[in-house]
């Protein structure tokens, strides 16, 4: 799909006030009890008694410690001008902007609320490959479904074991912090053994990936929504670097003739760990709604040049300790580097002016 040029007269979007999710994102889940939660437009869930038949609109149960759950649809379901029922205060452990949300819908299940547009691959389709494909510890999936008159995806997910790497920071010595990182650099490697030809998600859609790199597909006029992701289209390499040539005026560090998959934030907060019989582990790695297949050049770079790498540290040589020694490790790997180049592209070439990048089509 080619690029447009807006008018010159067009008004940048930053300078436009942005549109909420409509219901807003912390509306997402309403509890209507103590064991009974609305869920966006289309579902109910709640507690249900061991002699209780399954009902004609039951999707799916689990059973938790408390008892057994089941999800069921709505009917009617909720309009998208609708007053989200319940309240939503309730074990929301989780409200970043405009764009997600989670809670706690029974002891050991998490239900995350995410912004959705059409083309948008489901986190719970990219974990399910990740399953099938690698030996990486993922979280186990119960239920995921979208909501389009919401304009969201739902997933109900078991909680992970363990406590986040920036928790568990402090309790590591050295050598465990650096085993690890060298835990992680191997699941690095493993999924990139998984090549594709084109630059795309697990199930071979449009990938969420940085519109600094290459471009927004949100149109900076009017109307636009801060809370839609950066949905970009499949590409070959080719286009690829035509894209980058185009929208920064050049070419990425090196030629590929193919992408390698990428789990896309491997921050502190998404990396669990857990301690079995004494001795520390990855028990987890969340948040798989950004990875896909991308330039094997980019995947150590961004290790060594992104804020999100860094620990909740006082100290700037303490809160950079995770992606110093993941940098280094990934080296070891045999993954290239090209921090100044990928810095360089982000903070001195300028975007070209009045070029925005149409989004993928569902």
């Amino acid at each position: 799909m080619a690029p447009k040029i807006l008018p010159r007269g067009a008004i940048p979007k930053f300078l436009i006030p942005q549109p909420q999710m409509t219901p807003p994102s912390e509306y997402g889940i309403g509890s209507l009890g103590p064991d009974s939660w609305s869920m966006g437009s289309s579902m109910l869930c709640e507690k249900v008694g061991q002699s209780t038949a399954a009902a004609a609109d039951e999707i799916t149960t689990w059973k938790d410690t408390d008892g057994t759950w089941r999800l069921r649809r709505r009917d009617p379901p909720l309009t998208a001008t609708s007053t989200p029922p319940g309240d939503s205060d309730v074990n929301r452990t989780y409200f970043c902007g405009n764009a997600a949300a989670m809670w706690l819908i029974s002891p050991n299940v998490l239900c995350k609320v995410k912004g959705w547009i059409p083309g948008v691959a489901l986190e719970a389709e990219t974990i399910k490959w990740v399953t099938q494909n690698t030996n990486i510890p993922v979280p186990n999936v119960i239920y995921s479904w979208i909501d389009p008159a919401w304009h969201r995806s739902f997933c109900l997910m078991y909680v992970v074991p363990g406590k986040t790497l920036d928790e568990a920071w402090s309790e590591l010595s050295k050598e465990e912090r650096t085993a690890i990182a060298s835990e992680v650099a191997t699941y690095v490697t493993e999924a990139a053994q998984h090549i594709s030809p084109t630059i795309s998600t697990a199930v071979k859609t449009g990938i969420l990936f940085h519109g600094w790199i290459l471009g927004s597909p949100k149109p900076e006029m009017a109307g636009a929504t801060d809370w839609q992701p950066d949905l970009q289209t499949v590409m070959t390499p080719e286009q690829f670097d035509e894209r980058l040539l185009l929208i920064k005026g050049r070419k990425g560090p090196e030629e590929v003739d193919h992408f390698v998959f990428f789990h896309g934030d491997l921050a502190p907060c998404n990396i669990f760990v857990d301690k079995d019989n004494d001795k520390w582990h990855v028990s987890s790695i969340i948040d798989w709604e950004t990875a896909g297949f991308l330039p094997k050049w980019y995947i150590r770079s961004i290790v060594g040049l992104s804020p999100a790498y860094l620990l909740n540290q006082k100290d700037l040589e303490e809160a950079s300790a995770w992606s110093f020694e993941l940098f280094r490790l990934l080296g070891e790997h045999g993954f290239p580097e090209y921090r100044k180049w990928l810095y360089d592209l982000r903070f001195n070439t300028r975007m070209k002016p009045h070029v925005y990048v149409p989004r993928a089509s569902g």
